[in-house]
């Protein structure tokens, strides 16, 4: 999003219905962002984790 403003550019996807000219696309496009971040992280925890009970094990 700070890449878009300091751009002067906009988001408009067509699927998703989102278009970040607007304050609430803007907001929903913030959210999806927050949890796909999110998601990314908490995989990675459960990967880390998942490879420390492999070692753990095959140790």
């Amino acid at each position: 999003m700070k890449f878009l403003d300091e751009n002067n550019a906009y988001l408009d996807c067509e699927n998703d219905d989102i278009n970040t000219t607007n304050a609430n696309d803007k907001m929903v496009a913030r959210l999806l962002i927050t949890i796909s971040q999110n998601e990314i992280e908490r995989t990675s925890e459960r990967t880390k984790i998942g490879l420390a009970g492999a070692i753990r094990v095959s140790l």
